[in-house]
This record gives C-alpha cells, sequence and structure tokens, in this order.
C-alpha cells in the first residue's frame, strides 16, 4: 500500500512586501520582536526594538558576524573611544524618525519607491552589498550613496537577526510561502533569544547568527527543506507549490566574494516534502543520501561534524542542476533497486514532468519483459538493457525480447504499436535513457531473487 499524501491548505499572512530579501527579512524581524505588524509600530515600539538590536550586535559573538554584514559600521567601529552604544542609537533612531517624514524630498527609494531618507547617505556600511562612498560607479546616476528610505533602511538593520549560517557566512532564507518564513523567523528568534539568556553571546568563540555548523549552503539549503517538509507540512503552512532560496552573503571589505543564490524549485520541494513525510521513505531516502557525499578532503573540514553538514552531495548537486538522479535508484553492481517503484514514480511526476500514462506503459513493458525474461531463463538480457549505450542498442534490445515473446506463444504482444512509438521512444527520441533506467530498476526489483542468485553465484566464483 503506498502512503497517502494529505496535503493541507496553507496558511497565509498578510505583511509589506517590498521584494528585497533583506528588507522583508528585516520587516518580519521587527514584527517578531514588537508582536505587531509593522504598520501598527509606533516611534516607541520601534526604539525598544533598536534598544534590543543595539544590546545583541554588542556582544562578542555578534561583533564578529556583523563584519561581513555591516563593516565599519556603528556597531563595529574600530576607532579608540568610539561610543558604539550611543552612536548606534543615534543612527536607528534617526532612522525611525525618518519614518513618513519626507517633506521636501525629491528622490525614491530604490527598494520601495517610496519618498528617499535624504539626510543621510547609505553605503555597504549600512546596506550590504551595494558600494562604499568612494566607488561612485556602485551606484545609480553616479551619485554619492544609495537612494534608500528610513523605513526600508531600517529594517535592513534587523534583518540579520533572522539569518542562517551555512559555509561561513549569513544567509537569507526566503521562500514563496510567506508563512514557511515567518515560521522559520518564530524559530530563529527562540534560538537567539535563549542564547541570550544563557550568555552565550558573551564569548567571541561562538556564532551569533543561527548556526547548525553546515560547512556548504547546498547542504544547508537542503536541510531546511527536510526541515519545512516534515515539520512545517505538519503544521499546515505548507501547499504544493512552495520553493526556497538562500542567499549566501558575503560583504566583507576586503575582497568580499558578493552573493550567491541557490534556489530549491518546487518540483523539487514538492518531492522532497513527500519523502519526509513517510517514515519508509524518509529512511530510504537518507541511507540513498549516505552513499553519494563528496569524499574530496578541504582544508577546513571539521572531523566533528557529521558528513551531511560538511561534504556536497552529488544528487543534491544533481536536483539543483536540473539533472537525472535515475542512475542513484539502481545499484548496477548488485541488480538491486536503491528506492522502492512508488518514490521513483513520484520523482517522475513531481522533479521531470512525466506524466502518469507514460509511466504506467514503462511500467507494464517492464513487467512483460520481466515475466519473459522469467520463462526463457535469458537473465543476461537485463544487463544488456542496462549496458545499452546508445539509442540503437536499446531499441535492439527490446527487439530481441519481443522475439523471445513471440516464441514464447503469447497471445498477446509485449507491447502495442501506438505504446512503443507514441509512449515508450516518441518520434524525436527525447528522454530515451529515462526510459531504460526506468525499465532496468523495474527489472531489478521484478527479477530480485534470480538476479541475487547470479550476483551470489559470481561472488563465490572471484
Amino acid at each position: 500500500m503506498r502512503p497517502q499524501q494529505v496535503v493541507p491548505e496553507p496558511k497565509t499572512y498578510q505583511r509589506e512586501f517590498v521584494g528585497d530579501p533583506f528588507v522583508d527579512t528585516g520587516i518580519l524581524a521587527i514584527e517578531l520582536l514588537t508582536e505587531k505588524p509593522f504598520k501598527e509600530c509606533t516611534k516607541e515600539d520601534l526604539r525598544s526594538a533598536a534598544d534590543t538590536l543595539v544590546d545583541i550586535y554588542l556582544t562578542p559573538a555578534w561583533k564578529k558576524e556583523l563584519q561581513s554584514i555591516f563593516p565599519n559600521s556603528t556597531y563595529i567601529q574600530s576607532s579608540s573611544g568610539y561610543d558604539h552604544r550611543g552612536r548606534s542609537k543615534e543612527f536607528l533612531y534617526d532612522l525611525i524618525e525618518g519614518i513618513n517624514n519626507t517633506s521636501g524630498s525629491t528622490t525614491f527609494c530604490c527598494y520601495c519607491g517610496s519618498p528617499a531618507h535624504e539626510k543621510r547617505s547609505f553605503y555597504k556600511t549600512h546596506v550590504p552589498l551595494v558600494g562604499s562612498g568612494s566607488f561612485t560607479n556602485f551606484f545609480p546616476s553616479f551619485r554619492n550613496g544609495l537612494n534608500i528610505c528610513a523605513r526600508c533602511a531600517l529594517a535592513i538593520q534587523f534583518a540579520p537577526l533572522l539569518c542562517y549560517k551555512a559555509g561561513g557566512k549569513p544567509c537569507l532564507v526566503s521562500s514563496n510561502n510567506q508563512a514557511i518564513v515567518r515560521e522559520f523567523g518564530n524559530e530563529a528568534l527562540r534560538t537567539l533569544r535563549a542564547r541570550l539568556a544563557s550568555g552565550e553571546y558573551e564569548s567571541a568563540a561562538n556564532s551569533g547568527l543561527y548556526d547548525e555548523k553546515f560547512k556548504s549552503p547546498q547542504n544547508a539549503l537542503f536541510h531546511l527543506a527536510y526541515k519545512f517538509g516534515k515539520e512545517y507540512h505538519a503544521l499546515g503552512i505548507c501547499g504544493p507549490n512552495e520553493s526556497i532560496v538562500l542567499y549566501w552573503i558575503d560583504n566583507y571589505n576586503q575582497n568580499p566574494r558578493g552573493i550567491q543564490i541557490y534556489t530549491l524549485p518546487s518540483n523539487v520541494f514538492r518531492f522532497v516534502a513527500y519523502m519526509m513525510n513517510s517514515p519508509t521513505y524518509r529512511s530510504a531516502w537518507f541511507n540513498l543520501l549516505s552513499m553519494h557525499y563528496s569524499r574530496a578532503k578541504t582544508k577546513d573540514e571539521d572531523a566533528e561534524l557529521p558528513v551531511w553538514k560538511t561534504k556536497q552531495n552529488t544528487i543534491h548537486t544533481h536536483l539543483l542542476e536540473g539533472k537525472s538522479i535515475l542512475w542513484a535508484f539502481k545499484d548496477d553492481s548488485t541488480r538491486t533497486p536503491t528506492m522502492p517503484w512508488p518514490v521513483i514514480e513520484r520523482y517522475m511526476r513531481s522533479v521531470k514532468g512525466m506524466n502518469q500514462q507514460r509511466i504506467e506503459q514503462i511500467r507494464t513493458l517492464s513487467d512483460n519483459i520481466a515475466q519473459c525474461i522469467r520463462e526463457t531463463k535469458k537473465y543476461n538480457r537485463v544487463h544488456d538493457i542496462a549496458a545499452a549505450r546508445d539509442l540503437p542498442s536499446f531499441r535492439n534490445q527490446l527487439q530481441l525480447i519481443m522475439r523471445d515473446w513471440q516464441k514464447l506463444g503469447k497471445d498477446r504482444p509485449l507491447t502495442t504499436f501506438d505504446d512503443y512509438t507514441a509512449i515508450l521512444l516518441p518520434g524525436d527520441y527525447r528522454g530515451w535513457t529515462e526510459v531504460r533506467d526506468l525499465m532496468v530498476i523495474r527489472l531489478y526489483e521484478q527479477l530480485h531473487d534470480v538476479l541475487a542468485k547470479e550476483v551470489e553465484e559470481e561472488e563465490v566464483k572471484e
């Protein structure tokens, strides 16, 4: 029996969106801190949130992190005798006063289109990934600084509170389902408050950001997808079309690497969520992943961390790059499938977009071929199909099996002309390797008893 997947209606949340991950994350952080929608926050609410932010940022653990986010800012200015607390509050309070106070402004915010806060110029010290004052080519029309409103500038200051650390740098977590982002924000803020209360932030040896010790942003992205697909799905906040984006950021002054964007598309997340919501499939999936982590040594390798936090995984890489992972669903050395057929069907439908009719026709033909091979005892046919490296070789193997089927005197054809030409191998022959791999996986499953004996006999001979 296949487990029945019930997809709940996702919860929705209304809040102001700008479309920039920094601004949107910052607005959410302010809402979670004040427990109010941003529009309903008074100046007193925002000043209280700013005071909390400064208390957090001035801890040793956070000062280290802010070098890659707000270099040379008031939070971490290295000048002797610098009043970090006073100057930071002055900066934040100025932004709070500037919200909705735009009289006389002649420029507009590049994020939301509102009148810009012209009393201050904004550089990479205040807004990550833009230029410094001496490099005007980073700014529109070679202006000295970025045009940005006080509201967006304030929100950006709060964004790091909800960042996720991976690959040694802060990452913004985004999704087209804002309920997911909000739930993740709640989790990040709960963790932050617990660590602040425990005194962890008083040591520069600790990370200020929400850090689960992932060295690879790619693996961090999939870890979040597995978490969202299982835990958040149970909360009723995951629908069928979510995508997840991880923005990896390096805004350090010396040789910054800028931004790298890791996107998990909705078709892959849908498949991942399906796997995570079946205990049997979830266990089988993680077992499969364990066989495909990179074995290469890295200079920052930490022997105390598990491999799934430090090494890239070939299956993850292929999923992100839109490449097939059918090869991972079979083990040619033992002639066994590595995942059950319902999982493979779901992968082909969700990720590869193959329609159910074609999947069923491939399965039916494969089952007929398995019956033919079992009755003729020509088990080498399985190897010959798996070894086909081009379309003519594959078609030749199918023709040989058709002859075997005829010799058995069957009263029905192995496959019909229409199925063969329209579904199995259509005129453009697109995806014939997928047909071959699906067929081999199904044959390994249907002929497991005899193929296992063959493998045992070969091992004894060796």
